[in-house]
């Protein structure tokens, strides 16, 4: 009654097109509660049997006899038609493609062994479309070419899969049951279709027919209209869905009642099953964290970190497995904490303590936070940095003091150091600070050694040096004695030759060396004679002034006569026009006394010159002999020193050969 009570429309085209038989086959059986559609392909050129007329009315047969839409038996009844066709071969090689389409008037089934093909149109679009078995759909499934150019590509007719075949399985792809919708197209085409007709020209086609028929039609005509030449047979099969059968009564039948309790059985037992392992599962998991983290925790108390590090680190994925957040966190901090401290330890073992206490520091936070979990070790390994940077600074101080030679403060430093390096166990420190104590030690002593030879030699040294210096010292008393007289005899001889100037500064240095020796007497002597010879001095100086101002008197006379003498020239002059003869006379007589006044005047200047020029020399004369005085008192004071060396001389020798 489903198909009396459901709208399906069919309607199809099949011809030979440019080929001289049509080689391809379409039929369809609708009954009261299924229909199958059914076209074929032939795949071969033999005129004796249709390879696709044999297997359409297979198919249909069974399809008869045993109406259903189960996968299996429709695959059953494919493979069957596939038997029939090696069977009715005899010699020839019948092969075929096939497309059938099953439906129950409310849902449908479509199925394809080669190239022939089923679409199903909904609302002008393919919501539906079987893939063909072929290696140009192979290449369009791999993206190496586009869909649209599948329709002319060389390797679109090489088949994988195909009814007749003697070598291999068949391969059929079978849909699952897609619901039908009232509107629905259904579409079953060989290839002489696809490969002249695009899917848009079907979609378009299916616009405008008003029925089936008239869209088979409409498709035949513009394959026709195209004149492409050749055209492969085709077959185009059209069913429009008018009206999808609907149940009045749906009862709940047995079959329907056990296909769902029987899966909620199903699912309730193996969400038991799972609950139940999972359980178990995770109490394992449970019970592998703890023993993870109580190990890890082992191997901090004695102080064994790499490990533990491994040990939290399973804890921690167990932890996140099984969700618990606290446990995680808490498994997290102490493997942070491992971690840390294995940093430390290796920095303190590359000698960088500083980065070793910043990294046993942050050590110390996280151990607050875990309950004190490997604080002593933290302490210990802190005191032993400490005890290192007290080493190398003792060690670095007494290099210091050894530099500067202060071997003493370097001795004791380098103790110290040893003591320190013992306290850590480290034997290459104590050997150093050992090896370098020693090397202080003696530097200590050659240096002692050294002061005390030179302490010796200074003491003889300045012994030596006391007695020469009295020596020296007599010796020198009796030359300035010597000295002061030779001084007073020069002074004495310049005064009388009137020298008084020069005579001055010998008796000045005589006094100065009396006075030095302690002769005081003799010293107020000479003040007398300086004294004296500085008036005298003076004296001179006052008369060769006078002189000097006689010399310029003259001179001016001589200005004077001078001046007369340009008067007479002037009144000679001025007497040749009135009286030439007597006033030449006048004239000469005048010139006469003039140049004789001229010529007195030149001598008095010669005079006064020559008496500057003797008060010069003997200026220059005194100048001298202070010269010569001091030189004198310089050979003097030479010879007296020359004198004593060589009586010091004598006196050596003398006691050399007493002794």
């Amino acid at each position: 009654m489903r198909r009396e009570n459901a709208g399906f429309r069919t309607g199809f085209v099949s011809e030979e097109g440019t080929k001289l038989l049509n080689r391809d086959y379409f039929a369809y059986v609708e009954m009261d509660d299924y229909a199958c559609y059914v076209a074929a392909d032939s795949l071969d050129d033999e005129k004796e049997e249709n390879s696709a007329k044999v297997v359409v009315e297979c198919i249909l047969r069974e399809f008869t006899e045993h109406p259903t839409m189960r996968s299996f038996t429709l695959k059953r009844m494919i493979r069957k038609a596939h038997r029939e066709l090696l069977r009715n071969s005899r010699g020839l090689r019948l092969r075929a493609c096939v497309s059938v389409a099953v439906t129950n008037y409310v849902k449908c089934r479509y199925l394809t062994v080669g190239n022939s093909r089923f679409a199903l149109l909904r609302n002008d679009r393919f919501l539906y479309e079987s893939k063909d078995q072929s290696l140009t759909e192979n290449l369009v499934q791999q993206e190496a070419i586009p869909r649209d150019k599948a329709a002319i590509h060389e390797e679109r007719n090489n088949l994988y899969s195909y009814l007749g075949q003697n070598n291999g399985r068949i391969d059929i792809q079978v849909s699952r049951k897609r619901k039908l919708a009232n509107g629905d197209i259904l579409l079953l085409y060989t290839r002489g279709i696809w490969e002249n007709c695009n899917y848009v020209e079907l979609k378009d086609t299916a616009k405008d027919a008003s029925t089936p028929q008239e869209m088979a039609d409409n498709v035949e005509e513009l394959i026709l209209g195209r004149q492409n030449g050749e055209i492969d047979n085709y077959t185009l099969a059209v069913t429009f869905v008018d009206k999808v059968y609907l149940n009045p009564k749906k009862r709940w039948s047995v079959k329907q009642v056990l296909a769902i309790v029987i899966p909620i059985l199903i699912v309730l037992l193996v969400l038991g099953i799972t609950l139940f392992v999972r359980y178990r599962i995770r109490s394992g998991w449970k019970k592998d964290m703890q023993q993870h983290r109580e190990s890890a925790d082992q191997y901090i108390a004695y102080d064994n970190y790499e490990p533990a590090v491994e040990e939290y680190k399973q804890s921690i994925e167990l932890a996140k497995k099984l969700k618990d957040e606290e446990s995680q966190e808490e498994s997290e901090r102490r493997r942070l904490l491992a971690e840390q401290i294995l940093l430390a330890d290796q920095a303190m073992e590359d000698g960088d303590y500083n980065k070793a206490l910043e990294l046993y520091g942050k050590a110390k936070e996280l151990s607050g936070q875990t309950g004190g979990s490997g604080a002593d070790h933290i302490k210990e390994q802190c005191d032993r940095i400490a005890k290192y940077q007290e080493l190398y600074e003792l060690l670095e101080s007494a290099e210091t003091k050894e530099s500067y030679g202060d071997y003493a403060g370097a001795a004791s430093l380098y103790q110290q150091a040893k003591k320190t390096a013992s306290e850590l166990y480290d034997q290459d420190a104590r050997k150093e600070a050992l090896n370098k104590q020693r090397e202080a030690e003696e530097s200590l002593e050659q240096m002692r050694q050294e002061q005390m030879a030179a302490m010796e030699q200074k003491i003889q040294q300045t012994i030596e040096d006391e007695k020469v210096a009295q020596e020296l010292e007599d010796q020198s008393l009796m030359n300035d004695k010597k000295n002061a007289l030779e001084l007073e005899s020069k002074g004495n001889e310049l005064m009388n030759n009137e020298d008084y100037v020069s005579a001055i500064p010998y008796f000045q240095t005589a006094k100065s060396m009396y006075a030095s020796l302690g002769m005081e007497d003799r010293a107020a002597v000479l003040e007398e004679q300086i004294e004296a010879s500085e008036k005298l001095a003076k004296e001179a100086k006052r008369k060769a002034e006078e002189e000097a101002q006689k010399q310029s008197q003259e001179e001016k006379e001589a200005a004077e006569a001078k001046a007369a003498a340009d008067e007479a020239r002037q009144a000679v002059q001025e007497m040749k026009d009135a009286e030439k003869d007597k006033a030449l006379e006048e004239a000469k007589e005048a010139a006469k006394e003039a140049q004789k006044a001229a010529e007195e005047n030149k001598k008095a200047a010669e005079e006064n010159k020559k008496a500057a020029e003797e008060n010069k020399k003997a200026a220059e004369e005194a100048k001298k002999a202070a010269e010569e005085a001091q030189k004198a008192l310089e050979e003097a004071k030479k010879a007296e020193d020359d004198k004593n060396t060589e009586e010091d001389e004598d006196a050596k020798g003398e006691g050399q050969k007493g002794e």
